[in-house]
């Protein structure tokens, strides 16, 4: 195989080389000034009014054109013009013909045509142009690359996994979600389970006699509830923050199904501070989460993104919807 590639190779790296030294784009060598009869050359124009008058006369920009023979003004027809006085080869007349056939549309019944060879302002050599249009494809194609690489690592469209955000999301709703550095209380994150969730659900299954389950490979989407430095608890099932001595925010989703598989201390305990990169989730349908009441807060690196809309089904298009937050103020006894 190697050996049957070889020749291929080398033409390819010959063209390039060629190419190279003449330059790529409207930056390369005219072909024009010493073409040669039985040379394949292709007009380069950029300007889009000179580009429409010589297509009416047949000559197409970007397309091979063999050189059926060449015209000096005195009528002599050199077969080259690399041995003609640079003078006259400025209003040398050329027979072209396209190399191949065009669209109908393009297709003319007088091939060859008769052009002046300074009419187009820049005429490349075939292995110039394929080189260039090669290296311009192979720059577009990793440029694509990029582009929708890119576009995946900051925007992704995920399917809502589990009725745990029920009311809000549905099981089946496709969600847009974005890459974000910050989070703010009330957001819906998606998010990789952390390893407390395994050894959660671990230690669930041996109390419940029942197999265990990994979450490898899964994503779950919660509501921030608290956010680094903020005094986080639960209270009747319900995450809620101090937020000053007489100042409280609960987040109300209610009560797990089935509580008693789990510490009581998951449905009640007092508050404590998140520490930096720490965030407090809970799912808006409390009946159905195992969140951060259960497992404890999650750290930022296992965030993936911000949740922002609801993009299917088409019924429930719209941006997400905040959670049932409140803020109570202790009265003074």
């Amino acid at each position: 195989m190697t050996n049957a590639l070889s020749p291929l190779s080398g033409q390819m790296k010959a063209k390039f080389q060629r190419a190279k030294a003449e330059h790529f784009g409207m930056r390369a060598r005219n072909a024009a000034i010493n073409c040669t009869v039985g040379d394949t050359i292709v007009p380069l124009i950029r300007n889009l009014e000179t580009r429409q008058g010589l297509a009416n006369r047949g000559v197409y920009a970007g397309v091979e054109y063999d050189v059926i023979s060449l015209t000096l003004p005195s009528g002599e027809q050199p077969r080259t013009l690399s041995e003609v006085d640079p003078e006259l080869r400025k209003e040398a007349m050329a027979k072209i013909r396209p190399r191949y056939p065009l669209r109908d549309y393009l297709e003319r019944p007088d091939w060859p045509v008769s052009v002046p060879l300074s009419d187009a302002p820049l005429w490349v050599s075939r292995s110039t142009y394929e080189a260039g249009t090669a290296v311009s494809t192979l720059l577009f194609s990793l440029t694509s690359l990029v582009l929708a690489a890119t576009i995946a690592y900051f925007v992704q469209f995920v399917s809502v996994p589990s009725a745990s955000m029920v009311p809000t999301l549905n099981p089946g709703n496709i969600v847009l979600v974005t890459r974000s550095l910050t989070f703010r209380v009330g957001d819906v994150v998606l998010f990789s389970p952390p390893p407390a969730v395994d050894k959660v659900t671990k230690d669930v299954s041996e109390r419940i006699d029942a197999q265990p389950t990994s979450t490898k490979g899964q994503k779950f989407i919660k509501r921030v509830v608290a956010v680094p430095g903020e005094r986080v608890g639960v209270r009747n099932s319900s995450p809620f923050v101090q937020v000053s001595e007489r100042k409280f925010r609960f987040d109300v989703v209610g009560p797990y199904a089935r509580p008693e598989i789990f510490p009581k201390s998951s449905w009640d305990r007092p508050p404590e501070e998140l520490k930096r990169g720490e965030y407090f989730v809970s799912g808006d349908n409390g009946f159905r989460s195992v969140d951060s009441r259960v497992w404890g807060p999650l750290e930022g690196k296992y965030v993936i993104g911000k949740a922002r809309c609801i993009v299917w089904p088409l019924d429930h298009v719209g941006m997400i919807k905040p959670g049932e937050i409140i803020e109570v103020v202790k009265d003074d006894e």
